[in-house]
């Protein structure tokens, strides 16, 4: 018996140990990141790659360490699903009893005591617990699917930015290089005494003026483009990106009842809280089967040592026995649990509906933006930006003639710029007015 004691508190010890070296070390660099780390966030690249949505997009999903970081949840909730089948771990016991009293030969009986028992769950408490546990990891998994649903749209509608951006930069651009060749034309006419010098000083403070404005708009295109680092990882920081494509985006569907089938139907959001309300609905069959007392059943073996003592003398003897127990459900049949269960069901299945209402309204507002964004569009494409052009471009017929002032010949090109980024950001947000309205109704898919 003794030996066995002894080796009991050697595979404790021994456990102790693994345990020890299975913990995590504790982070010692606090100073930073390493040599390697930071290179590769400080790496630069002067020269603009282009990418393509669809491309982007699946840059976004490999390496996102925000999206990475939120799939340990799913594996946290797997891992919950498999505990959640396991039974409980047998207990071993040894105890060991001397006389402290008496020594030598009148020392009294003792005895070594070892026992083993194993507690059953009653009432399918294991499956029930695992039926929980399985709706929570699918509430973790379409969890994830939102979070990817929106990390991909908010990626969209950066990168439909960008485009504008470079939109706006090459208008400002054009209209620049045309306002060059006009102070080229100016001086010409000033060296023949065709014009005074103050047509010349003022058609010089415009061309000066407009590249004050191309710079603005190059920066902001530039920033434009390399904020779509901005959902990517460290690898791509770098990089210096600019999108391939137009904003002419077409949503898959403007049919209201369409779109809010879409919604309800495929909302990850939506979903997810469905399986957050089974799963409080299959909590109650838990907590009713915690009702049921559970069984510990276990065996025992005893050892009396010999005793000598003149009063009470005993022999050596082995006793073997059995053990079962098992709680009286008196005073405690987990009615306070059940009925805590019964409104968090209730609760979740509350909360479902009011996030279906919403998502209803969500998409009734973005199909209405939607509506009014397409308007604006059509609207400038419908014959303004003709117009303005050709307005443009019989102005400058009519300077180079004489018939027109140069104020007139500048306020006209004025007027064809603020004209050309009004459509640029009707443009612009008729892209984000369909990102919103696939946010709303759960469509995942943007083309542009």
């Amino acid at each position: 018996m003794k030996t066995c004691f002894y080796l009991l508190l050697l595979m404790l010890c021994l456990e102790l140990r693994a345990a020890a070296a299975d913990t995590p070390a504790m982070l010692k660099d606090t100073e930073g990141p390493t040599a390697e780390r930071l290179a590769e966030l400080t790496k630069l690249s002067v020269k603009r790659t282009p990418i393509k949505l669809e491309e982007y997009l699946a840059k976004v999903a490999a390496s996102n360490l925000a999206y990475a970081a939120q799939r340990y949840n799913v594996s946290i909730a797997e891992t919950a699903v498999a505990a959640a089948k396991l039974f409980q771990n047998p207990v071993l016991q040894f105890s060991n009893a001397k006389d402290q009293t008496h020594n030598r030969s009148q020392q009294l009986a003792g005895y070594y005591q070892t026992s083993i028992s194993q507690t059953f769950e009653m009432g399918g408490k294991r499956t029930k617990r695992w039926l929980v546990a399985r709706q929570n990891y699918a509430a973790t998994s379409a969890t994830l699917q939102s979070f990817l649903q929106n990390l991909r749209l908010d990626a969209s509608a950066a990168y439909a930015d960008a485009i504008a951006m470079g939109k706006v930069a090459s208008q400002f651009k054009r209209t620049a290089t045309l306002l060059r060749e006009l102070l080229k034309a100016q001086e010409e006419r000033q060296k023949a005494g065709d014009i005074s010098d103050v047509d010349l000083l003022q058609t010089r403070v415009e061309v000066r003026q407009f590249e004050a404005e191309l710079l603005n708009a190059q920066a902001q295109a530039t920033s434009a483009e390399l904020g779509l680092n901005t959902f990517l990882g460290p690898q791509f920081s770098g990089t210096h990106w600019y999108p391939e494509g137009t904003l002419d985006v077409t949503p898959q569907s403007t049919e209201l009842f369409r779109l809010l089938s879409s919604a309800i139907r495929n909302r990850p959001d939506l979903l997810a809280m469905r399986h957050l309300r089974d799963a409080a609905l299959a909590n109650i069959n838990l907590e009713k089967a915690k009702r049921v007392p559970d069984v510990t059943v276990g065996a025992l073996w005893i050892q009396n040592t010999p005793s000598y003592n003149d009063v009470s003398p005993q022999p050596l003897y082995n006793a073997a026995g059995v053990m079962l127990s098992v709680p009286l459900p008196i005073w405690n049949r987990n009615k306070t649990g059940i009925a805590a269960s019964e409104a968090q069901a209730s609760q979740a299945q509350l909360q479902l509906e009011n996030a279906e209402v919403q998502a209803g309204v969500a998409v009734r507002q973005t199909l209405a933006l939607y509506d009014i964004a397409r308007d604006r569009v059509a609207l400038y494409q419908g014959g303004v930006l003709k117009d303005v052009d050709a307005a443009l471009e019989k102005r400058v017929l009519s300077y180079k003639r004489g018939g027109s002032s140069l104020l007139e010949l500048l306020d006209a090109q004025r007027k064809a710029n603020e004209v050309w980024m009004s459509f640029y950001s009707a443009q612009s947000d008729h892209a984000r007015a369909v990102i919103e309205l696939h946010r709303a109704a759960g469509i995942w898919i943007v083309h542009f």
